[in-house]
């Protein structure tokens, strides 16, 4: 028996909506939904037919996650009938909830979502095949990506500050087909695919993140960018004391009375806390000026700012005179 091919293409350019010849066909033989990729054997009462059919994709993206088809908005498919007896006369087609129509013109759909696509052949005697069904989920929407911190960044005006110990993480998702893959680059340097958290570049000033994911039939999101200020500038801490210390013999004397104040200064986020010890006792928040008891002692301090960035540990010793000076009249002749 001659051997015949036809070859259907059906194109998905959009989503959802039908553009196909529809034609009175005859009645389907009780046939069930089955995944295409299949070859069957029927038997009438002229002959045998022996039809196969198949569904696969020339162009585009098709994914499988195991359990479903998903389509990219390009895709396009192929419907090859055979019949090794008289050989395949027409092809019947339907497309969601249309009836079967003899297929003339390609396919295309304007909807997101699920669709099928149904089909059978007939051959130049009259036997017709059973109808196969194939499904698949056509996907126009790109994934949706975020940049997140695992602290959270100091914002001063329209700017947001972020340490050295700082880590950075993309976060994607996709409603259909799932993420395949994020890619980011820091200022101008070069792509990378995103494998993990990474930290901020170690160098003062303003820096940028770009990012974008893309899913499995490849659709790719907007590219975002995350622009912060990373301060790695530690604060500057100073004691101030007035009246000023009496040096006698290289120490350092002050009243009962003296305040001794903590002063830090930061150029970038500002002072979060100042903490302080005396003789090497339990640290303490700086809060108001502190006087000193009687005696020689050791204050140091050092300074915080909104990121965590430490001043040095500055250190001072002063020697507390409380002692009431004493005067005696001597007479003299």
């Amino acid at each position: 028996m001659k051997r015949s091919l036809i070859t259907i293409f059906v194109l998905l350019t959009g989503i959802g909506i039908l553009f196909a010849q529809q034609t009175t066909a005859p009645d389907q033989e009780g046939g069930s939904k089955t995944k295409s990729n299949t070859t069957t054997t029927k038997s009438t009462n002229q002959q045998t037919i022996t039809e196969e059919k198949e569904v696969k994709a020339v162009e585009g993206i098709v994914y499988n996650d195991g359990n479903m088809d998903y389509a990219s908005g390009d895709v396009k498919f192929v419907i090859e009938a055979k019949d090794q007896g008289s050989g395949v006369k027409t092809v019947y087609v339907l497309v969601d909830d249309s009836d079967f129509g003899v297929y003339e013109n390609p396919i295309a759909f304007l909807e997101e979502g699920k669709h099928l696509i149904g089909y059978k052949v007939e051959d130049n005697v009259g036997n017709m095949s059973k109808v196969k069904f194939y499904e698949f989920i056509l996907d126009k929407t790109a994934p949706e990506a975020i940049l997140i911190s695992d602290k959270k960044p100091v914002k001063i005006g329209d700017v947001l500050y972020v340490g050295s110990n700082y880590n950075f993480g993309i976060l994607a998702n996709d409603a259909l087909s799932g993420v395949k893959s994020i890619e980011y680059k820091i200022d101008d340097g070069e792509a990378k695919i995103y494998k993990g958290v990474f930290a901020p570049v170690n160098q003062n000033g303003l820096h940028k993140v770009e990012y974008f994911a893309t899913d499995n039939v490849g659709n790719v999101s907007m590219t975002k960018t995350y622009i912060y200020y990373l301060d790695i500038t530690a604060p500057t801490i100073e004691f101030v004391i007035n009246p000023a210390p009496f040096d006698k013999d290289g120490v350092k004397y002050i009243s009962d009375k003296t305040p001794i104040v903590i002063k830090a200064k930061d150029t970038e986020t500002g002072i979060s806390r100042i903490v302080y010890t005396i003789d090497g006792g339990e640290e303490k928040d700086y809060q108001y000026p502190i006087k000193l008891a009687n005696g020689t002692h050791t204050i140091k301090a050092k300074a915080f700012d909104l990121l965590g960035n430490a001043s040095e540990e500055i250190s001072l010793e002063l020697t507390v005179d409380a002692e009431i000076p004493e005067a005696e009249l001597i007479p003299t002749k």
